[in-house]
């Protein structure tokens, strides 16, 4: 057998974060083929078609490739279905994955491999799925995300699915009429949320399956599928966990030399780097997941009622790379308006959308992001679980970057705006009161306008002090969030220092007892506004008490 060496060759820019880093091993191994062909497992059509690829250099395989693509990738397959030793299953993936991985167009052999039947590509992947070997999940993986994306939407065979999920039945893999691809592919979005759920691997499973989402959503119809699997609320906790999924990602390194190229051993220049860079790609394709959901209305709608909007604002805020402060705040935008009616990205496009970690790669098409930012709703309703104090600040320090990209700064534009308008429709009276009665309150802009309390102070007095004491019913309430506790003690403590004699009506009421009751709160942002309330209440110099604990 001739050892497979050649040209160094670089690592492909856009690829999933543990894609190709351990396939090296494998594609050195010796594989029995004469041994596989006496036990008539495999063909000799078949083996001569692999050795023919797989004995010659780089430059002949991407020949053989351009030749004989589609008859390599019907042998490989085969060779997949029907030989069960690992070590071959293994070698076979590794083939796959490093031919799709140097260039992703060549999944259409696999969708044109000859005598093969539609889907059968999907199923025979799918299956390694199955197998309680992470190595082959992961491969396996990779390969199908490349096949997805290598389709038309419409050839996929959707539709229907996708719009049984815009109902109120389940999406269900045996459900007819379906297509081998369309019935894998919604296997395969159930496989990658119950990853999400409960990690095959502690280490790597989380960033491949990230990544293979990022692509797969570039697919319209298989927004529904993610959205009705759950996906949206799984995805939203590694907004927040990114640091932590960093170090997890440097862990799994340890004792293995990440920037080799499969075949020559050969280092990559950016070898030092891999840590880092894998972080930012992982910031960047969980971002790339959010911002691909919002233009699917439901996955918006939840998106919006969770906590998606404060992560994004995490990722902006810490992002070192432009193309990660690009997508988050693209995403945010998006959130924060509403604009799943908007124009949608092209299902047959995300190439565009995706770079590595290393670099500032490409991200979202101006030409799309132009539509959408002309199409937005313009709502202006509060952003539940936002600091609109924090946001604005967000959006002024991101503006002083002076980042060059278009479509960032219109982004950052947007959400200027839109805050101002969040602003002026949330310092209204009628919204107060409806957050008030809903019992579950946020930092909307009203709670920290003084102009507000000033002239809003003295009706919640009205009715023998209904709306106070319904502020008060908030604060006993075990259904209260963290937040809303803080929120309903700066209210107190902003009706005390704004009513007359407002001191003692709260403590009439029972607020006074209440917010000293929450002093020893599991919660620190609590403990800290039931201080500042309760200071409010205790003396009468109540203007000088924000500044002597850090609030303007």
């Amino acid at each position: 057998r001739t050892h497979r060496g050649g040209a160094r060759r670089a690592h492909p820019r856009r690829t999933m974060i543990f894609a190709t880093d351990d396939i090296a091993p494998v594609l050195e191994r010796t594989v029995q083929w004469d041994s596989l062909l006496a036990s008539r497992l495999v063909t000799e059509a078949d083996v001569k078609v692999i050795r023919g690829y797989d004995d010659q250099g780089p430059l002949a395989r991407r020949a053989f490739l351009e030749q004989s693509g589609p008859d390599l990738a019907q042998a490989l397959l085969n060779v997949l279905r029907n030989v069960s030793h690992q070590d071959t299953a293994d070698y076979v993936l590794a083939l796959i994955v490093e031919m799709l991985a140097e260039d992703k167009t060549r999944a259409a052999h696999f969708h044109r491999a000859p005598g093969a039947n539609e889907g059968d590509a999907y199923a025979d992947l799918f299956r390694v799925l199955a197998k309680p070997h992470w190595f082959a999940q992961e491969k396996a993986l990779f390969c199908l995300a490349r096949l997805v994306e290598g389709r038309l939407a419409k050839d996929l065979g959707l539709s229907a699915v996708a719009a049984a999920c815009g109902g109120d039945a389940v999406p269900s893999a045996t459900a007819a009429p379906m297509g081998v691809a369309a019935q894998t592919l919604v296997q395969l979005v159930q496989w990658c949320c119950a990853q999400l759920r409960k990690p095959s691997h502690p280490k790597r499973a989380v960033p491949s399956v990230v990544s293979a989402l990022a692509a797969l959503l570039g697919v319209r119809d298989v927004r529904p599928l993610v959205t009705h699997s759950g996906g949206v609320e799984l995805l939203a906790p590694l907004l927040f966990s990114s640091s932590v999924a960093s170090s997890t990602l440097s862990s799994a390194a340890e004792g293995r030399n990440d920037s080799h190229n499969p075949r020559d051993g050969s280092r990559d220049d950016a070898g030092a780097d891999a840590g880092p860079r894998r972080d930012v790609q992982l910031q960047y394709e969980v971002s790339l997941c959010a911002w691909l959901l919002t233009f699917h209305a439901p996955a918006l709608a939840a998106m919006r009622r969770g906590a998606f909007a404060e992560g994004l604002m995490e990722v902006a805020k810490k992002a070192t790379k432009e193309k990660v402060a690009r997508v988050a705040v693209l995403a945010l935008r998006n959130i924060a308006e509403g604009v799943a009616s908007a124009a949608r990205p092209s299902d047959a496009s995300c190439e565009d959308r995706r770079g590595s970690g290393s670099g500032a790669g490409p991200g979202p098409s101006p030409e799309r992001a132009e539509t959408v930012s002309s199409s937005v709703s313009g709502s202006v309703s509060v952003l539940r679980g936002v600091d609109e104090r924090a946001l604005a600040k967000l959006v002024a320090n991101l503006q002083q970057r002076g980042f060059a990209d278009e479509e960032l700064t219109g982004a950052l534009a947007d959400l200027e705006r839109g805050a101002v308008s969040r602003a002026r429709d949330a310092s209204s009276w009628e919204s107060y009161v409806a957050e008030l009665r809903g019992g579950s309150l946020h930092w909307s802009a009203a709670h920290s306008d003084e102009g507000f309390w000033r002239e809003c102070a003295s009706r919640l007095t009205d009715n023998n002090c209904e709306l106070l004491r319904v502020l008060v019913t908030v604060l006993t309430s075990s259904a209260s969030s963290a937040e809303t506790l803080a929120v309903a003690c700066h209210d107190l403590g902003e009706f005390a220092t704004h009513y007359p004699a407002g001191r003692f009506l709260v403590a009439d009421v029972g607020g006074k007892a209440r917010a000293m009751a929450l002093l020893t709160h599991a919660d620190p942002d609590v403990r800290k506004h039931a201080l500042l309330c309760t200071q409010k209440l205790l003396v009468a110099n109540w203007q000088f008490i924000g500044r002597e604990n850090g609030e303007a």
